[in-house]
């Protein structure tokens, strides 16, 4: 297999977080978006279906349009971008399946979520995860994923990062599951200049692989007969005046002038280590056919069923760590109430501005703490304006899993993260209890603080 010259890794990855998170701030219109998918058939139904924040259009194609996606499976969109192909996959899937969108940029997940919250789209069911550029396992359970999606992401890797990529895939999807690929694919060789040319990362073109090469890496991957099929997209839209004046800084377009700033479709190039300005960059665009060196295709590849693989008929999120889809906890000093405090509390809980939360799933054996409230930690983020209006009252809020050491800590950093977030004044107390319910069971077994 043979492999080409590319630029530095880490200028690729920080270049495409700055431009993601950049736009991800600017936002895009919708008559630009529409502008743009005009080429890669985005109808105007599916546009007006999802967020309007959605239509950051980093994309060569339209992977769901041809994914089949059926009520109840689920669905991983590898490059989410703001989150269109996501949105798109979690209204075919419906309540019962699951649609994940990865990204590496925090601002572009950040919004991704936003957007599907003032939709009623909440994990697990929908969810948008930032993932380490540099991770080279996907944050998916093995075996989990009917399907995968990805809108123009493989033609940004380095080929190492392809290889692995693909890999991924594999390993998370179920034996029979499928994956829809839009990408660009080269067809011919590339100059050493274009190679280096951090510019036609922009046009999406250098980081392109040939066909050939696409299905050597698909092969090695485990999927025997990948499919190509030539979308038959002109690549030139994207250097024409009329799209790169409507879109400045969009997909597959050219940075802004005096801009360090690449566009968004994937990792992109730094344009501050380039010696050519952003108007000798959009030139050269222009001077080549970008239809004679790069084709848009649809790629379809289907995992064999030739392990024969128990699949849970259990529904749960194929994310590894379900707490993935919120955002990290920043409030790390939550203060421990005593078992001896608390259990003196709960005996006279109906006098006290107290509330005792249990986060713990279907795991309560032995019962529960007289007078707790069961609210599950999985789906504990989703509602913490509600929480805190049920709350208002309460001086002190109590938080307690199985141990008390993973659940009840991420809940409680979750409500006051929201507390500081809403200037919320006066703050009740939050705590978490110490040993949880099982150092309560160790204590005070058979006592009547106990509920079951």
């Amino acid at each position: 297999m043979s492999t080409f010259p590319i630029p530095n890794d880490s200028n690729v990855t920080n270049t495409g977080r700055i431009a993601c998170s950049s736009e991800a701030k600017d936002g895009t219109t919708t008559e630009c978006a529409c502008k743009a998918t005009d080429s890669v058939v985005y109808s105007v139904e599916q546009l007006q279906a999802v967020p309007e924040e959605s239509h950051r259009v980093l994309s060569c194609g339209n992977p769901t349009k041809a994914a089949t996606l059926q009520p109840g499976e689920s669905v991983l969109d590898l490059g989410s971008g703001g989150g269109i192909d996501t949105f798109l996959a979690a209204a075919k899937v419906g309540l019962d399946g699951f649609a994940i969108g990865l990204d590496i940029s925090p601002e572009v997940v950040s919004q991704a979520r936003s957007s599907a919250q003032r939709q009623g789209m909440f994990p697990p069911h929908v969810a948008f995860v930032e993932v380490s550029p540099h991770s080279a396992a996907l944050p998916i359970k093995s075996n989990s994923i009917d399907c995968v999606l990805s809108n123009c992401l493989p033609s940004f890797l380095p080929m190492v990062k392809k290889s692995t990529v693909f890999r991924e895939i594999y390993r998370v999807l179920k034996p029979g599951g499928r994956v829809v690929l839009d990408d660009i694919i080269a067809k011919k060789d590339f100059s050493p200049q274009m190679k280096e040319d951090l510019g036609y990362y922009v046009g999406c073109i250098a980081g392109a692989i040939k066909i050939e090469q696409y299905q050597t890496l698909m092969r090695d991957a485990g999927f025997p007969d990948p499919e190509f099929v030539d979308n038959k997209a002109d690549l030139n839209v994207y250097v024409t005046p009329t799209y790169v004046e409507s879109n400045p800084s969009g997909c597959c377009g050219v940075p802004e002038p005096e801009s360090n700033q690449s566009n968004c479709c994937g990792a992109c190039g730094d344009q501050s280590q380039s010696v050519s300005s952003p108007d000798d960059i959009l030139a050269r665009l222009r001077g080549e056919d970008l239809n004679r060196l790069a084709a848009a295709y649809q790629i379809y590849a289907i995992k064999p069923k030739k392990d024969a693989i128990e699949i849970s008929s259990v529904k749960e999120t194929p994310l590894l760590k379900w707490w993935d889809a919120f955002p990290a906890v920043q409030e790390a000093n939550i203060p421990v109430m005593q078992r001896d405090e608390l259990r003196k509390k709960v005996k006279h809980i109906s006098e006290l501005r107290l509330a005792i939360i249990d986060v713990r799933n279907f795991d309560y054996a032995g019962g529960h703490i007289k007078g707790s409230v069961q609210l599950i930690a999985q789906t504990f983020h989703n509602d913490l304006h509600g929480f805190h209006e049920r709350f208002v009252t309460k001086e002190d809020v109590v938080f307690y899993c199985g141990s008390s050491s993973g659940r009840a800590p991420r809940c409680a950093g979750w409500y006051m993260d929201h507390l500081t977030a809403q200037k919320v004044s006066p703050q009740p107390r939050v705590w978490i209890l110490e040993g949880g319910m099982k150092g309560w069971l160790e204590d005070f077994e058979g006592d009547d603080s106990i509920e079951y």
